[in-house]
């Protein structure tokens, strides 16, 4: 009888999908093995101890675009299962650095005719 599922070799992947100007990203990661009820993804600014979990459920994506991230700042994001027996390891860290979605200015002394 397992303690906890361990993570097997996890996958994290991120997924951008552009349109127009606006983005989207997506984690992505391959599901663990044995019984597994949920996962938490883990994200924050140090590779170390990204520390803040969110409970994503029973899925083996989330798109990260509610989470309260800063443009320009290298947050890190990992990925561990849970079931009734405990919670796994989470997985290697993957960077992201969400971009700066200001609209640019218009160009100084430009005249529509």
């Amino acid at each position: 009888m397992k303690i906890y599922t361990k993570m097997n070799i996890m996958t994290l992947i991120l997924v951008f999908t552009a349109i127009s100007v606006v983005s989207a990203a997506t984690l992505v990661w391959d599901p663990s093995s044995g019984t597994v009820d949920g996962y938490n993804v883990y994200y924050g600014t140090s590779a170390t101890n990204p520390g803040t979990p969110v409970n994503v459920g029973d899925t083996t994506q989330y798109s990260i675009d509610s989470l309260p991230l800063s443009e320009n700042v290298q947050y890190y994001f990992c990925v561990s299962a849970y079931n009734t027996a405990g919670e796994s390891d989470p997985c290697a860290p993957v960077a992201y650095t969400p971009a700066d979605t200001t609209p640019p200015t218009p160009p100084v002394g430009l005249v529509a005719e």
